[in-house]
């Protein structure tokens, strides 16, 4: 589970996204690493909605490579689906990834709300976009699924990012509220830089291969494992992430 922001960037453009994303996913792996060390093999994992907006979970297809897990994608959109299949192609296939087996399966919002019995369960920038209803409802299916997994969504309380994304979120209260009990609920993603950058593509192939961008992303990574230290009412107004992790 040690791969670098630089190696994940590679990831991030084959979905089209940049050094953000790879960012995010460095920061998701510390959280998810615990859970992955604790999988029974074989193991299957089961992937709960893709994103809202932001990439296609390919670094949820690294860890199932690294853990040489069963794979399952469900999510209710055609078009999130087809655009998760083409970026797994970009970085060589599931199969080149590690990954024992992979099938994605379109449902409906009702259906992914009922239990997929696996031993872990994930979900990322997918909760927010539920009806109200669902979301309860969601929440029980994925503690009834596996015994261990993770829920990440937009913080609702950083509005700046919120307010450049379009998504809806929750703040690390709302969350705790919607996850009750027997769940670790705290903040991650806290880029030094302001949500929704873009750059060219020169821009990207660059900081594929230059040093100046390799010590910038050493530098991001040293700021991401050095998130721990700030304080949690910091972190509540500043981070990108809230999560719900059960073990």
């Amino acid at each position: 589970m040690s791969t670098s922001i630089r190696e994940l960037y590679r990831y991030a453009l084959a979905e089209g996204e940049g050094v953000g994303t790879a960012y995010e996913y460095y920061a998701k792996r510390r959280i998810i690493a615990p859970l992955v060390a604790s999988l029974p093999r074989p193991a299957r994992i089961v992937v709960v909605g893709l994103p809202e907006k932001y990439g296609t979970s390919l670094d949820f297809v690294l860890v199932a490579g690294q853990a040489h897990a069963e794979l399952l994608f469900v999510d209710d959109r055609e078009a999130a689906i087809a655009r998760s299949e083409k970026a797994i192609l970009a970085v060589g296939g599931a199969r080149a990834m590690g990954v024992a087996s992979l099938e994605h399966r379109r449902v409906s919002v009702e259906a992914m709300c009922e239990s997929f019995p696996c031993d872990l369960w994930l979900s990322c920038e997918v909760l927010q976009r539920m009806p109200p209803g669902a979301q309860a409802a969601f929440v029980r299916a994925a503690r009834a699924s596996a015994p261990r997994g993770a829920i990440f969504v937009p913080n609702s309380a950083n509005r700046s990012h919120l307010d450049r994304s379009g998504l809806a979120g929750f703040d690390a209260e709302g969350l705790t509220r919607l996850v009750g009990r027997g769940c670790d609920v705290d903040l991650v993603d806290m880029p030094p830089f302001p949500p929704g950058i873009t750059r060219s593509a020169e821009q990207r192939e660059s900081a594929k291969s230059g040093a100046l961008e390799a010590l910038a992303m050493r530098g991001l990574q040293a700021y991401c494992d050095a998130e721990r230290f700030v304080p949690r009412a910091v972190k509540e107004r500043i981070a990108h992430i809230v999560y719900a992790r059960w073990r």
